[in-house]
């Protein structure tokens, strides 16, 4: 596009310009949604905010520690809603760093225990099922023949 305007400038120094910018000033979300992520599966965790209402990421915070999450929300006092998951740093975070905010599950989660709680109740309720499906036969027994015979014609 420089070279368009007939303006001689490097890539570089258009990155460098833009690097140079100030970040602008994001309104401070009002629901948040706090979950970790991996960088090196196994070993080096971090967290990621999102803002709910705009879908867009806030912050990475380099650990998974509930400190780091207390610090980050204390600075932000207008959160109303935190969207987590279970894990135990993100509610002791999210307790520390602003009491006053609506801790709730988010929607993934609530899909996926909901999921576990049906196929917990299958398994547990598993021998009323199989009085309603009729059994299939064994192989000792004869075998009604679902096609019908040919009939022949005389």
């Amino acid at each position: 596009m420089a070279s368009v305007f007939g303006v001689p400038v490097s890539r570089s120094t258009v990155l460098r310009l833009l690097d140079a910018l100030p970040e602008p000033e994001a309104p401070a979300p009002r629901v948040v949604g706090v979950d970790e992520y991996a960088t090196r599966k196994g070993r080096v965790y971090g967290t990621v905010l999102v803002d709910v209402e705009t879908r867009r990421p806030v912050d990475l915070l380099p650990d998974r520690e509930a400190s780091s999450l207390a610090i980050w929300r204390a600075k932000r006092p207008g959160i109303e809603v935190v969207c987590r998951d279970r894990a135990p740093f993100l509610a002791e975070g999210a307790r520390a760093g602003a009491p006053q905010a609506t801790q709730v599950a988010d929607r993934w989660h609530l899909w996926h225990n909901l999921g576990e709680a049906a196929e917990r109740a299958v398994a547990r309720h598993r021998q009323c099922l199989r009085v309603l499906v009729p059994e299939p036969p064994s192989d000792g027994e004869e075998h009604d023949d679902p096609t019908p015979p040919e009939e022949t014609l005389t």
